[in-house]
């Protein structure tokens, strides 16, 4: 599934702000908002236009790893390269600056996190019940389509991130399958 963008923006505006912003920038948003698809779809255009990216992936999993994985990054740094780091809130304040320091080597620093002041704000996601509704008319086709009222319902209870209000419909989905 591809990232939603709303009426006006699309991706060649995006890139062409990341390019204004030297290729340093930040996808903020909360949880479940699509910053990590937003980011594929980014690494997927540029790599179509000649770039390479390099991937560092952060999460609650790998927290004790990652000062490996950040030497592993690094062994093999080019400026031709372009560094995505999907999760960069994962990184504390010291760890961030030693980061930053050694990612001057890269053409490219383009994280995703929950909040702005890392690096300058490209894009901010965020979440509606009618971007709910699109994305489960989407993945349910033409078999069947949610209500409006229900969704709102869904997007509330799960405090508008996207990914848990689509695990709950494939559990609801599932249930009514093998009830």
């Amino acid at each position: 599934m591809r990232y939603r963008f709303p009426d006006g923006s699309d991706m060649e505006k995006l890139l062409h702000r990341l390019e204004a912003l030297n290729f340093r920038a930040a996808i903020v948003g909360p949880e479940g908002s699509g910053k990590t698809t937003l980011q594929e779809d980014m690494a997927y255009e540029l790599i179509t236009r000649g770039h390479t990216i390099r991937w560092l992936r952060l999460n609650w999993e790998n927290r004790r790893t990652v000062t490996k994985l950040i030497e592993d990054l690094f062994s093999t740094s080019s400026e031709r390269d372009l560094l995505f780091v999907d999760g960069a809130e994962q990184m504390g304040a010291l760890r961030w600056r030693l980061f930053t320091r050694r990612a001057d080597r890269y053409g490219g620093l383009v994280i995703n996190t929950h909040a702005a002041g890392r690096l300058p704000t490209l894009w901010e996601c965020q979440t509606t019940p009618e971007l709910l509704s699109c994305l489960i008319d989407e993945l349910l086709a033409s078999n069947s389509s949610l209500p409006i009222g229900e969704v709102t319902q869904l997007f509330d209870q799960n405090d508008g991130n996207l990914r848990l209000c689509l695990r709950e419909m494939y559990d609801r989905w599932a249930d009514a399958q093998y009830s």
